[in-house]
């Protein structure tokens, strides 16, 4: 299994594994927008996964 997904860098930079086109689409949507998120909120605490959840859904 890979590592990773996709990143965001410091600068915003989205970098996302060219192997993501070969999952489901819901899977690529989630990780898109867990990507797009990094952008406005760089971590993974209580506002980023409240962002998540309004935009994914409860089972995130």
């Amino acid at each position: 299994m890979k590592r990773k997904w996709a990143s965001c860098s410091q600068t915003g930079r989205l970098t996302f594994d060219t192997e993501l086109l070969r999952q489901p689409a819901g899977f690529r949507a989630e990780v898109i927008v867990h990507e797009l998120l990094h952008l406005k909120v760089p971590n993974h605490g209580p506002l980023f996964k409240a962002l998540l959840k309004a935009y994914l859904g409860e089972k995130n």
